[in-house]
């Protein structure tokens, strides 16, 4: 063990027998706590140093740094409060990406791929422990692992550990890990070339270094200095010619609880700049507007409601268009009322009811005991909530409890006997329907061999045609405002159907364009039962006709589905005329809905080129709606057919916008990213897919979100 080794090991374990945390109260009175922050790859640690720090759950942080010759930018998140995952772009600007007649004079870009887990909490005497791996299933040019401990003590954090792969370059200790095997020992550093292999035999495996380093908190000041010692070597694989010092130092300033900056002075010669915008979406932080009051009718205006429905009829519609929910149906009897709604404004099924119920309690003769509530979305009735009224004006007024009122309430689906069919109140509708809206959108492709970012400006038109209940026409326009994709030049070289590889030629071609022109129709023929029909221009890419059924067992947390389409090739105008490739694609599908909001979903079938495998998706769904998910699939297609990337895998987020307004919206903003457009395990991209729609109508998300039935 080299002195150095000795020196880092002397002083974690003397301060860590000393350790005392000690909180101090002046804390609270700081503007922003300054807070662990993104390492240079983007996951929580010091700069190229991992720690065994993380950010709260559901957090979302984009990370940028740069310096010679290794930029990052990156994406971090965790869906758990013990596990991060960050998903990266490398430019690494001293080396080309490939020859000048494919790639022009642009630098070498790496995607890249980490996780970090955590293994045990800081308690009084003892480390946080983690785990974690850097660059997994990538080029491996960045690829290490590590086991960390950090321990705080008053505003000093410190973190020691072991390193392998690049952070195991300064080999400066044996591999602890070969008293368990002697593979431990070597490490096998060949990749295949494509990229998207988990190299798992390599793990933990061949040189070996002491990583380690310290962080100071100024938090009157904002300010963290970090201190480490590099163990990557980089001179010793040719990224750079010499390293002047093993050591790096660190300032960063925390502007707000949201956004850092820093700086960095790196072996000796180097600066790096840095910055992370960081995003906390585990609760609604921003007030929203409670209940509208409702003036209860006077004991008159009872009198005549009971000769006249029709004054209830309109008073409770009025009052429901002031929240912005729309009376589909009604019923008024002596003991109960059934109220049918609509609303596009709430992002969750539970909050519209309760102020439907709320209202309509107002508006009731005394007499009525149960108010019944009928949820619809668009124009199929989900579910029933059936409210005791006295336990739910006593929960609304704060006077009685929200579990109460659950227990003496119930909830059903009847979905294939809608009220609005049958109701005594059914509002006029006139067909057809006509609904547009306009914005700006973005079409892009990152990371190709012309250009890191190739992007386009357009301006996107949604109408929506709705010729009868259940029946309508979708149709998305794009005009072109400003684009780069005359600079597309790397055709694809798939030796399979071209089903997404093309793209470019969609993009470059297609800028003003007809995205979607489709008729769709959807019912609820039995009960939990439901079905969509397709017609027309499906998708950017393809044409046809096909449908789904979904059953959604009301009481149950699965649910099951069946979707099939005979499709045909778009040209790529993205017009009316169609090329030669037709097939047919279908698949079957089971969701779940397990506790602490995990959602995964198993799809199985026919993919578009004509591979058959299985696509396995996992998300974790957040009581204020944010949702982080992950996906891979395997299909019949070898590696090498599938080309780089081995097989298909990526990630997706969705934030409802509600979380950044001061009052409620059903909107999200929604982003995914598949590493490599690959024609393999190509989905087809159906609008209106039926689990979306109806996926948190089931009794256990009603129960999920009973909080907001008062709110």
């Amino acid at each position: 063990m080299t002195s150095l080794v000795r020196l880092y090991a002397l002083v974690f374990f003397i301060c860590l027998s000393f350790s005392q945390v000690l909180y101090s109260n002046i804390e609270e009175y700081f503007r922003y706590s300054v807070l662990p922050d993104a390492s240079n790859y983007g996951n929580t640690g010091l700069l190229e140093t991992p720690s065994a720090r993380f950010m709260e759950e559901a957090s979302l942080r984009l990370n940028f740094s740069s310096s010679f010759p290794n930029e990052y930018t990156s994406l971090t998140a965790s869906p758990f409060s013990w596990f991060e995952a960050t998903y990266r772009y490398a430019e690494i600007k001293n080396q080309k990406y490939g020859p000048a007649g494919y790639s022009g004079n642009q630098s070498l870009k790496d995607k890249g791929f980490d996780i970090k887990f955590r293994l045990r909490e800081e308690s009084y005497y003892l480390p946080a422990l983690a785990l974690g791996l850097r660059d997994i299933a990538g080029s491996g040019e960045l690829a290490s692992e590590y086991f960390v401990a950090s321990k705080r003590y008053n505003n000093l954090d410190m973190t020691l550990g072991f390193g392998w792969g690049k952070l195991g370059t300064s080999n400066s200790i044996g591999n602890p890990l070969e008293v368990i095997d002697e593979r431990f020992l070597d490490r096998d550093n060949e990749t295949s070339g494509r990229g998207g292999e988990f190299s798992y035999t390599s793990w933990f495996s061949g040189r070996t270094s002491v990583i380690g380093g310290l962080e100071y908190y100024l938090q009157k000041y904002g300010l963290k200095f970090t201190l480490e010692y590099d163990t990557s070597n980089p001179d010793s694989y040719g990224f750079v010619p010499k390293v002047e010092s093993r050591f790096n130092f660190g300032l960063s300033y925390h502007l707000s609880n949201s956004l850092n900056v820093s700086a960095a002075f790196e072996r000796g010669d180097q600066f790096r700049v840095s910055f992370n915008l960081k995003g906390n979406f585990l609760k609604d932080t921003i007030k929203k507007p409670a209940p509208k009051n409702v003036v209860r009718l006077s004991q008159d205006q009872l009198k005549k409601v009971k000769k006249n429905n029709q004054i209830f009829y309109s008073s409770l519609n009025k009052s429901l268009r002031d929240e912005s929910i729309y009376i589909q149906a009604a019923t008024l009897n002596e003991k109960e009322v059934d109220v049918a709604i609509a609303s596009s404004k709430y992002y969750s099924l539970t909050r519209p009811a309760g102020r439907a119920a709320r209202i309509t309690s107002a508006l009731s003769p005394e007499t009525v005991e149960k108010i019944n509530i009928h949820s619809m979305n668009g124009d199929i009735e989900v579910a029933v909530i059936s409210l005791n009224r006295r336990e739910f004006d006593a929960a609304a007024n704060k006077s009685g409890s929200l579990s109460e009122l659950l227990n003496k309430s119930e909830m059903f689906s009847d979905n294939s006997n809608p009220i609005y069919k049958t109701a005594d109140f059914q509002p006029t509708v006139y067909f057809p329907e006509f609904e547009w809206s306009m914005s700006p959108g973005l079409n892009h492709q990152i990371g190709g061999p012309e250009g890191f970012y190739l992007g386009q400006l357009f301006w996107m038109t949604d109408t929506s045609l709705k010729f009868r209940r259940n029946l309508t026409l979708y149709t998305t326009l794009g005009i072109n405002i400003y684009d780069t994709f005359r600079d597309l030049n790397n055709p694809s070289q798939s030796t399979i159907p071209h089903v997404r590889s093309d793209i470019q030629y969609y993009l470059e071609e297609g800028r003003n364009n007809i995205e979607r022109m489709q008729l769709q129709y959807m019912a609820s023929p039995w009960k939990d039962v439901f079905i969509r029909a397709d017609l027309g221009l499906l998708e950017t890419m393809f044409a046809g006709v096909g449908g789904e059924v979904l059953y959604r067992p009301f009481n149950r947390r699965v649910a099951f589905g069946v979707s099939a389409h005979r499709v045909r090739q778009r040209d790529y105008n993205q017009r009316f005329s169609l090329r030669d490739y037709e097939t047919t694609t279908g698949h079957a599908s089971i969701y779940f809905d397990l506790p602490s909001g995990i959602q995964p979903k198993i799809v199985v079938g026919k993919y578009l080129a004509g591979d058959k495998g299985v696509t396995l998706d996992i998300a974790r769904r957040f009581d204020t709606g944010f949702t982080l998910g992950i996906f891979a699939s395997k299909t019949t297609l070898s590696a090498e057919e599938f080309g780089e990337g081995s097989f298909d895998k990526g990630f997706y987020l969705s934030i409802p916008t509600k979380l950044f307004y001061g009052d409620y919206s059903s909107g999200m903003i929604s982003f995914g990213l598949h590493p490599l457009t690959k024609d393999g395990a190509a989905l087809l991209r159906q609008h209106n897919p039926l689990f979306g729609i109806l996926g948190d109508t089931n009794r256990a998300s009603i129960s999920r979100d009973w909080l907001y039935l008062i709110d």
